[in-house]
């Protein structure tokens, strides 16, 4: 077995070629080294145009499928065509070599013939032209790329490092083995096809990037322990590639696993031995924490709601005692014939869920308006009232009046009807979808700052389920060790403010990451004013109960 080395990038790509093959060798080259221009026109756009952040939704994640998909669609007419030209060059490469074989036995005799000699000039003049002609159509496949690249839709950086940041919030948050995870088991269900040992690598070499240290190595050790189940086979694996391998595992310190894929290396090709000898001697160890967790992340608090998220803590028997689920008839007349279903998590603070408020149709409806509109969530700033990106909200969503279609306008009536809350002074309707690993951590909903002089302060937070989330994606609320489930078509209620306005601090919660599925929600926050004979004052400000939950952490 014979490798060609081809150029490309400032990389070197080792192609196989048997002996039965070098009448194919020159072909395979010229449409390899195409490859590679292709790769390297990719990698040197990778533009910071592309803002759309497809990461933070599962809908961006959708318009990134659908880039794929017209991406092979190009590439599987490409090669169809490719196929086709390569038959027809083989067979003119085995008539041009037959006739170079007769002129290699008796070159004289041969070119004094003088049918040889047109045939020689006519392949000169005419020949080689066409098949520069077929081989141009490469060209043109990269030409079309590059129009794609300004049509379709294609991540940027910030997705690729969201992305490897979001399996590492879900490995954390859910305490998922790295081998699961890399074999696409989620809490013990098989979805979907393995990662290769090379992607494991990739995802180390990103975490490494991105100083999260303490998370490269079972990610590295995982790559070396795929790598050796795999049967290795020099053609198809760059040995460039295991170098990478090497020189990782040296930094997270794990010596002799590198040296296993430094054997390896050698057997292949023992002219390594200078690189090898390199990385040996400049391969320094990577500290041994990282810069990827902030402090609260360190936190007693934190780590409660994480165990929330899983569910190891719960409510005791005697804290759900008192709950009951119940029928409510409100004061509407049609609640009386149909009234709504109540399930009651806590009472003080109070938290409910109200069952079956929405229909599949008007939830497809309410998304379809708010795909168009869908940006980036943002948190509102603790300087002022501003909003920002921050990486503990990861989702998207849009804003929409309730007078944009009468199935909104019915979502305020209905909550009206349940709560009994004067709905007029609501903001609009908050539409979110989370994506890859897509969270909230543990906020308030009230304002603990400027607050609206017109409206007042937050009273209430309504969640609406839009979908089902197959995994993960329950809202959180630490303090009451309760994490609900989104169930599709529910509202989750509960009062934010104690009666005397004050914020209730109890009511921190958190959407904890999406594990497996798509979650899509709306929140309705309805405001203070107008809910004054509605849910009066007590005689005594009543906001002690929660202050010792103001600074826990």
């Amino acid at each position: 077995m014979k490798f060609k080395t081809v150029a490309g990038g400032g990389k070197t790509i080792f192609l196989p070629f048997s002996s039965g093959q070098l009448s194919r060798q020159r072909l395979f080259s010229t449409f390899l080294f195409v490859f590679i221009v292709i790769v390297n026109c990719f990698s040197a756009v990778k533009c910071n145009k592309y803002e759309n952040e497809f990461y933070s939704s599962v809908a961006g994640l959708e318009r990134l499928l659908k880039t794929e998909q017209i991406l092979m669609t190009d590439l599987k007419d490409y090669v169809a065509t490719t196929t086709q030209q390569l038959a027809l060059l083989e067979k003119e490469i085995l008539k041009i070599e037959i006739e170079h074989e007769l002129a290699a036995a008796d070159t004289e005799n041969y070119l004094t013939n003088p049918v040889n000699a047109y045939k020689l000039i006519n392949r000169l003049f005419n020949g080689w032209d066409k098949y520069e002609e077929q081989i141009a159509d490469a060209f043109t496949y990269i030409q079309q790329l590059h129009q794609r690249r300004n049509t379709l839709d294609f991540p940027s950086d910030d997705d690729f490092e969201e992305s490897a940041l979001a399996l590492v919030r879900l490995q954390k948050t859910y305490n998922l083995e790295v081998s699961q995870l890399a074999s696409g088991v989620l809490n013990g269900v098989k979805y979907g096809s393995d990662m290769s040992w090379s992607d494991c690598l990739m995802l180390g070499e990103q975490l490494i990037r991105l100083r999260a240290y303490n998370q490269t190595r079972p990610w590295m050790q995982e790559s070396i322990k795929r790598l050796n189940f795999d049967s290795f086979n020099g053609n198809k694996i760059s040995l460039e590639f295991m170098e990478i391998l090497a020189e990782n595992l040296l930094k997270t310190g794990d010596v002799n696993s590198a040296l296993k894929v430094v054997q390896i290396i050698l057997n292949e090709d023992p002219l390594r031995k200078g690189n090898v000898a390199k990385m040996f001697e400049n391969t320094e160890t990577l500290p041994e924490m990282g810069n990827i967790e902030t402090e609260y992340h360190a936190t007693q608090e934190f780590k409660t709601y994480e165990k929330v998220c899983r569910e190891e803590i719960q409510q005791s028997p005697a804290e759900k005692r008192n709950l009951r689920c119940r029928y409510h008839t409100g004061n509407c007349a049609f609640c009386k014939l149909a009234p709504i279903k109540v399930e009651e998590l806590h009472l003080d603070p109070l938290v409910m869920v109200f069952h079956d408020m929405i229909s599949d149709e008007k939830i497809e409806k309410i998304k379809e308006l708010a795909i168009p509109n869908m940006k980036r969530s943002t948190v509102r700033a603790e300087s002022d009232a501003s909003s920002r990106k921050r990486n503990y909200r990861i989702s998207k969503n849009a804003w929409l009046p309730y007078n944009n279609h009468p199935y909104m306008e019915q979502m305020l009536r209905d909550l009206h009807d349940v709560t009994s809350l004067d709905m007029t002074y609501s903001e609009e309707l908050q539409v979110a979808n989370y994506g890859l690993g897509g969270h909230y951590e543990p906020h308030f909903d009230f304002f603990t700052d400027n607050i609206p002089e017109d409206q007042g302060n937050r009273i209430s937070t309504s969640i609406f389920y839009l979908s089902d989330v197959e995994q993960g994606g329950a809202t959180a609320f630490p303090f009451l060790k309760i994490a609900v489930k989104p169930a599709k078509g529910n509202v989750l209620f509960w009062y934010n403010l104690h009666r005397s306005s004050d914020g209730d601090f109890r009511t921190k919660h958190a959407g904890c990451p999406v594990l497996k599925g798509s979650k899509w929600i709306g929140n309705v926050w309805t405001h203070e004013r107008r809910q004054e004979m509605i849910r009066p004052c007590g005689l005594v400000r009543d906001h002690e109960s929660s202050l010792q939950y103001a600074t826990v952490k």
